[in-house]
Parts: C-alpha cells; structure tokens; sequence
C-alpha cells in the first residue's frame, strides 16, 4: 500500500477554500490563521505536483485538476467525519458483563428494572441468588462483582467496599382466619403461632430480629411459602415485593409492630480494584432510579 501524500488537516484547508473562494474566511471557518491554511495549500500542491488553484483570480477559482479532485476531497471528508463518530462511540458499544449476586431480601422488581438499564448502557448481567457469606467469597475470587444484600449490622471487611442502595420493608402475613382478633394482632398471639422463616442464612443478630415465635420452621424454597401459609396454623414476616398481598385467602396481619422496626436498609458491597469497576459504577448510579 502506497504511502498517503497528504494529511486530512490539508484536505480540510483545500475544501474550505474551494468553498469559500478566499484564505482569510476559510481560515475563519477551520479556526486556524491565514499563513497556516496558506501553507496547507502550498504543501499539498507540491505533494501532488500541480496546482489547485488560479490565484490570478478573485476569489480564487479551482484548476480543471482542483474541480476533479474536490469532488472526491469533500467525499473524503465525509467518511472521516463518520469515521470520526464510529470511534467515539466504540467504547459504549463494547458490550460488558457484570456477575450480580443477591438474596432474597433483595426486590425482584429492581433486579428487573436494574437488568433493562444496564442493558441500555451495553452491560449484560448474570443474577446469582445465593447467601452472602457465599457471595463475599466468591468476589474475592473474582466470581462475583458485586452483591446486593440486607445490612448485616457488623462491620464489613476492609476488603470490601460497600454502599448503601435503599431498604426493604416486611409485613406479617396468614391465612385468613388465622387469627381472628378485630384489633391489631398483639405480639403475645404471634409468638405462641408457629413462624415460617424464609431465610436460613441470616446472622444471629439479624434472625433474633425478625424472628418473633417461639416455634419456627425455616424453609428456603420460596415457592413453598405460599402453600404452607395458606394451610393455616402458622403466619410469616415477608418482605412486600414477595407479593403475599395478591395470594389467594393470604391476607396482611395488623399487628402491634405496625411499621416500626420493620424496614431494613439494603447495601451493595464489592472489591474495589476490580476490572469491571466502570460496569459497577453504572450500576450504582442507576439502582436509585429502580
């Protein structure tokens, strides 16, 4: 391949003066001054061993040689330009892929809506549902690059970095007829009925807070829940994007906790250094809006 004999600054100098007919207003145009766009010119002409230009004239007419070749200089210009917009764009097309891991305190609905607006940004997700102590393992092993969690209420390993994402609130749930009080369900009715505990992976502290029943019985299959609650004899303390409002015969107990105590703050923890560091930012910037 033949070397190139000019440089796209002289090509852009010899359109702009074919267009405008004079040095000093395309200079103007191409913001440069008028000795340098003059230089330009010389230069490609010598490069090319004939002239572009009639300078006997005013304003300055194009040789036979400058018409034929203006024609394909302004062509030129045009796929530069495209050319131009394809590599700025390069880095939001390159596709990424993010590892997201979480439990089951973590809304589905923002898992959903997170998915789509990274999706926009060129970033695929993988949805990993497992317990943290899992999730804090495998990003150090770089399995993982980030993990959507309830607050722990302990300090987090300087490792991680980690950042508060929102919180998540949770209602007593039981089949209707359960419990039959016209007043709010006293705490003393619901520690002498059996709790189903969706959650078996919560630290001491956290389970003794959400666990209010004497007799309990964990269970981890969330598809399970629904089934054994409308069996009766027992109720559950659920978050609400589990959707036990729209349950069959499953109604929302008015208790004595009311909503105090009932909101846990939710947190994003990650190891910083990572190569998906720019993905996780994204992530954080667009999981307010989810």
């Amino acid at each position: 391949m033949a070397a190139l004999r000019f440089s796209l600054a002289q090509i852009e100098a010899f359109t702009s003066v074919a267009e405008e007919g004079n040095l000093t207003r395309a200079a103007k145009k191409l913001g440069k001054d008028r000795t340098t766009l003059s230089q330009l010119l010389e230069y490609l002409e010598l490069d090319l061993g004939y002239s572009l230009f009639d300078r006997s004239t005013r304003p300055l007419a194009l040789t036979d040689e400058g018409v034929r070749l203006y024609r394909q200089a302004r062509l030129f210009l045009l796929e530069a330009q495209a050319f131009n917009r394809t590599a700025e764009n390069i880095p939001q097309q390159i596709t990424q892929r993010l590892v997201i891991a979480y439990d089951n305190f973590m809304p589905r609905g923002t898992l959903v809506k997170l998915t789509a607006k990274l999706a926009q940004h060129h970033i695929l997700v993988d949805l990993l549902c497992q317990p943290r102590e899992q999730c804090e393992a495998a990003l150090e092993r770089g399995e993982v690059n980030i993990g959507l969690y309830q607050a722990m209420n302990r300090a987090i390993s300087d490792r991680f970095k980690w950042r508060a994402t929102g919180s998540v609130e949770l209602a007593a749930y039981a089949a209707r007829g359960v419990f039959t009080s016209q007043t709010a369900v006293s705490m003393l009715t619901l520690a002498s009925t059996r709790q189903l505990m969706p959650f078996i992976d919560l630290p001491t502290s956290m389970a003794q807070r959400l666990q209010v029943a004497d007799s309990i019985c964990r269970v981890n299959d969330l598809a399970l829940l629904q089934p054994l609650l409308s069996a009766g004899a027992c109720w559950a303390l659920l978050p609400l994007h589990f959707g036990a409002d729209h349950w069959p015969d499953i109604e929302r107990l008015d208790t004595e906790l009311g909503n105090a105590g009932l909101t846990h703050p939710l947190v994003a923890l990650w190891l910083p250094g990572s190569p998906a560091q720019p993905a996780i930012d994204q992530l954080l910037r667009l999981i307010g809006e989810c």
